[in-house]
């Protein structure tokens, strides 16, 4: 077990100087003033795995990338986290429920607000070309604030059914599908030059996801090795953002997302720990690629790295007992933060 153990730690290392060697290549460069809330990362545990979460329904955070994962977990679970966007410029957060109801329905709840901190105005005043050409660039005209919340209600449904097989092969494969939906409510706050713009949506999202068993023991009645699909729509509805005091005519579409991911998971302690690999696929505005891989040893200490389309990531995590804590780092040039943190709690 000790030689698995140092080979799979090996590769491990392998990996995450890969990802470090190549974090100034792939690194994003380009200007952001503020943050897609509903399309924002959150769980510390994700982030870590390149943002594959449409297809990691492990925590309660979970249901933020894909509601179905609401009912994953028969065991309450509550976590917060917290995070420094823009080389602290701006922070985030997340408080996430995981609740089992009964029949196999579980419910969570996500809130996750955006603190811009202060935004630098270099809005020109109105006039002709000239006139704003006049204007020496530069000299900020004043700071305003663009804080956003969201807060989000997801419940879902596990089926366990079996998978046959030939007859001969082996005992029929686990198969659980589970399927739900979740709606959730936006709000934002902006204040250029001392008025005070007020933005607020509904919409909801839903997705479905399929766990399917490798193998089967028996004795201890537990499934070592198994592969999950999952796919997850969100803010399908045509709907809008609704602005008091905005500009005349101003009209803001929120943009349907649609995410599908795979992921392969291995408990059976062969490769000298648990080891899980997810990849998925957004698409938004245009398709970003997702990967990640994920050690945990001693079913106790979690490292993680991956690739959020473009930008390198890495984690780490440990768990004990009902205590649970994650934490993420993301090599952008731009969004660079030490911090994002994750603490939780399980009932198990």
């Amino acid at each position: 077990m000790n030689r698995y153990f140092f080979s799979s730690f090996n590769l491990l290392a392998v990996i995450a100087f890969f990802v470090v060697s190549i974090t100034e290549a792939f690194s994003q460069d380009e200007i952001r003033y503020t943050a897609d809330i509903l399309n924002i990362p959150a769980g510390a545990d994700v982030c870590g795995l390149g943002d594959a979460g449409v297809v990691l329904p492990r925590r309660a955070v979970a249901s933020w990338w894909n509601p179905a994962a609401a009912s994953f977990s028969n065991h309450f679970e509550i976590t917060a986290e917290i995070a420094d966007l823009y080389h602290g410029l701006s922070q985030t957060g997340c408080f996430a429920a995981r609740i089992p109801v009964q029949n196999e329905i579980g419910v969570s709840v996500v809130y996750v607000p955006f603190f811009s901190g202060d935004i630098p105005l270099f809005d020109k005043i109105p006039g002709l070309p000239n006139d704003k050409e006049s204007w020496s660039d530069g000299i900020p005209r004043g700071y305003f604030k663009n804080n956003q919340n969201v807060i989000s209600l997801a419940m879902s449904k596990i089926w366990h059914l079996k998978l046959p097989r030939l007859p001969g092969s082996g005992y029929p494969l686990p198969l659980d599908i589970l399927a739900g939906g979740g709606v959730k409510g936006f709000w934002q706050m902006m204040n250029p030059r001392g008025i005070n713009y007020y933005g607020a949506a509904v919409n909801v999202d839903a997705g479905v996801i399929a766990s399917i068993g490798l193998d089967y023991d028996l004795e201890s009645k537990q499934t070592s090795r198994k592969i999950m699909i999952a796919a997850a729509i969100k803010d399908f509805l045509p709907n809008r953002v609704i602005w008091i005091n905005s500009p005349e005519n101003y009209v803001e579409k929120m943009k349907l997302t649609h995410s599908y991911g795979i992921a392969y998971e291995d408990r059976s302690g062969q490769l000298g720990g648990n080891w899980t690999v997810a990849l998925s696929l957004k698409k938004q505005y245009e398709i970003s690629y997702h990967a990640g891989i994920e050690a945990e040893f001693w079913n106790t200490v979690t490292f993680r790295a991956g690739i959020s389309d473009r930008t390198p990531t890495l984690g780490a995590g440990i768990h004990y007992k009902k205590y649970f804590i994650d934490y993420a780092f993301r090599f952008d040039k731009i969004d660079f933060s030490y911090m994002r943190l994750t603490l939780g709690f399980v009932n198990n």
